[in-house]
């Protein structure tokens, strides 16, 4: 585990932490729904067992329908996907807080004689502010990778981590080499998180501490925690889908 000044959470922490952040009172979840609505901010939609995301936006709320409608999905495969019943992961942003819910199964249906998507009101929202995000550890028995391109002109090979635990804010990387250093501040640009079963996600890190840590067998490395910087969209969305499928299999061991 991680010292605490890492912000790192154990499994009772995971679940105190989002009963804290999840919403349940419907008028707050209409008011979050309406806010998304009113400044027509952009929302992931991320089906579940596909590497489709579709980008589109909160057209209307209807309370008295118990229903939201969405702009409609840009082309046939994805509204194929859409439709399928796999139900998808709903996903945006307000002011820097991640707002998040299951959407359940998506319906094709018409607005303003538009075609669009409608889905149900959820009986419940993950409101999460940044300062919040929960650390996930990963496994080392099978490490998930990030490639780091080297800071030095001296050293261009790039350079190869393994992610020690991840957050929708920033990862923490194992570095055997010590070829990042320890610099705090510095900016890792065009990284490359491999995650399993999923695209790479592609990002800028910036080192906000490190530590050296000294392994079983009496070996060193270095502990480097980083966060992102300008995370895009449908990358947020592929790492938050990343997080939320580690966090749903630890729930369901226990």
């Amino acid at each position: 585990m991680l010292p605490s000044r890492h912000n790192t959470f154990g499994a009772d922490n995971h679940d105190e932490l989002l009963a804290r952040c999840t919403l349940y009172s419907r008028a707050d979840i209409l008011f979050q729904l309406r806010e998304i609505q009113k400044r027509k901010l952009l929302v992931n939609l991320d089906i579940q067992g596909s590497r489709q995301i579709v980008v589109t936006s909160v057209l209307k709320v209807n309370e008295i329908n118990n229903t939201v409608i969405l702009d409609s999905a840009r082309g046939d495969a994805l509204n194929h996907e859409l439709l399928s019943g796999k139900g998808a992961e709903f996903i945006t942003q307000i002011d820097g807080v991640s707002i998040s819910f299951a959407t359940g199964p998506v319906t094709l249906c018409t607005y303003e004689k538009l075609p669009a998507l409608r889905i149900s009101i959820p009986k419940s929202m993950i409101r999460l502010q940044r300062r919040e995000h929960f650390r996930v550890p990963l496994p080392i028995a099978n490490p998930v990778r990030c490639i780091v391109p080297s800071p030095t002109a001296e050293d261009p090979d790039p350079i190869g981590t393994h992610i020690v635990d991840i957050s929708c804010g920033g990862v923490a990387l194992a570095d055997t080499s010590g070829r990042i250093g320890t610099e705090t501040g510095l900016i890792l640009h065009d990284c490359r998180l491999l995650l399993p079963e999923s695209d790479a996600v592609i990002t800028s890190l910036e080192v906000r501490n490190t530590a050296q840590i000294r392994l079983q067998n009496g070996a060193f490395q270095n502990r480097v925690g980083c966060r992102f910087i300008d995370l895009p969209n449908d990358m947020a969305a592929r790492l938050q889908r990343f997080i939320m499928a580690i966090e749903h299999a630890r729930r369901s061991s226990l």
